[in-house]
């Protein structure tokens, strides 16, 4: 007979790093595909951004406190960009909401490479008279 023990039950603690690092995960992950989309979609990324970073300070520090210092500070190198990268696109699509958005219709209503290089150039025109109307130029 053998006799096979029950693997011991993980603590409390360990429990919660899991849970951080799968909520850190997802919100990683639904950042970026939010990213991709069409604006005002993409807006959205902000917020899940925002989550990715309050389960990326969980993970670090329950990380530390588990004794994972390796992986904790791998997901703060990794981690803090991502999230810094998140957060900027975010806000600069807000800043900018309106030229994106004409530069979003225009380019999918062009056919040609040469269609979507004008619409390039309309959006750079377009986002440059909003910056010289905000400070008075």
């Amino acid at each position: 007979m053998t006799s096979s023990k029950p693997a011991p039950e993980p603590s409390a603690s360990a429990t919660a790093y899991r849970r951080a690092l799968g909520g850190l995960t997802i919100s990683l992950l639904a950042s970026w595909v939010l990213m991709m989309s069409p604006l005002p979609y993409a807006l959205l990324a902000g917020v899940t951004g925002l989550v990715a970073g309050v389960f990326l300070v969980l993970v670090a520090i329950r990380g530390w406190r588990e004794g994972r210092r390796t992986t904790a500070v791998i997901a703060l190198v990794f981690g803090l960009p991502a999230v810094g990268m998140m957060l900027l696109s975010s806000l600069t699509s807000a800043i900018f909401y309106q030229p994106m958005v004409e530069m979003q219709e225009c380019r999918q209503s062009a056919i040609t490479e040469q269609a979507r290089a004008e619409c390039e150039q309309q959006a750079q025109q377009s986002v440059s008279g909003w910056i010289g109307r905000l400070v008075g130029g």
